[in-house]
Order: structure tokens, then sequence, then C-alpha cells
């Protein structure tokens, strides 16, 4: 067989394993990440003050 042959096989299986690990590594979520629940869940912001500069309503600075 020519070793361009043999070449063009080895370096196809390391570009198809490398999409493998890859794909992998992409579809495990990350150790630090929240819980799609908690992240969509309201936050309870507590009283709302108009404020003028802004035109919207922020949380009460006590």
């Amino acid at each position: 067989m020519p070793p361009h042959i043999l070449i063009l096989a080895v370096v196809g299986a390391g570009l198809v394993a490398g999409y493998r690990m890859a794909y992998r590594a992409m579809k495990k979520p990350a150790a630090d990440a929240k819980p799609d629940v908690a992240r969509n869940e309201p936050r309870d912001l507590g009283a709302l003050q108009w404020d003028e500069a802004a035109g919207a309503y922020r949380p009460h600075q006590h």
C-alpha cells in the first residue's frame, strides 16, 4: 500500500476521534453550571421605586 494512503487514513482516523471527543466535551455540562430550573425562576426584588433618570422601576434602596 502506498505511504500517502496510509498517512491519509491515519489523519482521517485522528480527525474522527478528535471530533467525537470535542462533541462529548461540548455535550457535557460544566461543573459549575447551575441547573436550568434555578436560572429561570424569578427573583424577588422587594419594593420597586420609579427612577426618573432611567425611566424604569428599580429596587428600593434603604
